[in-house]
């Protein structure tokens, strides 16, 4: 097994350790609201996020999300804490953490989670809230950390 330091040294990067936290929670944004509301928390998660040098993934499915974020250690955990006391959220919990090699996600994306198989749905914000954007290519380090967040989400939807 490695120690701390040496798996902290692997990890360095130009910009330092990359941390890496990934989370579920259940939405308590009211469906009537939930595309507008999205495409608020986006347009300001891209632009304090990037200042911060966190990137990361948002899925969703039904009234799930799953995020993953990455960045400086400190800088990812005052955000999951924010995200922790965000009324917006419900049923936090955290599903992995740790120092890892590089990002996975250089750039913030958000998809809705599809069901049995269906290609996810990328969205973007849009002037009206989010809408449907062209799909991305992944690849496999971006997929094996996906299923980790369709695993979270799937099958904890609504009347869960």
């Amino acid at each position: 097994m490695k120690d701390d330091a040496l798996t902290r040294h692997e990890a360095k990067t130009a910009e330092g350790p990359i941390f890496r936290l990934i989370y579920r929670s259940r939405s308590r944004i009211p469906a009537s609201t939930i595309d507008n509301e999205l495409g608020e928390i986006f347009r300001g998660a891209r632009a304090n996020n990037g200042l911060a040098g966190i990137t990361g993934a948002l899925l969703i499915y039904e009234d799930w999300f799953a995020q993953t974020l990455e960045g400086p250690e400190a800088a990812v955990r005052d955000l999951f804490d924010r995200i922790k006391r965000d009324s917006r959220h419900d049923s936090v919990e955290l599903r992995q953490e740790g120092v890892v090699g590089d990002r996975v996600f250089s750039r913030w994306a958000m998809a809705r989670v599809a069901e049995h198989g269906d290609p996810d749905i990328f969205l973007v914000a849009g002037a009206t809230g989010v809408v449907e954007s062209a799909a991305r290519k992944s690849n496999a380090d971006q997929e094996r950390i996906l299923n980790v967040m369709r695993e979270a989400t799937r099958g904890y939807g609504r009347g869960s």
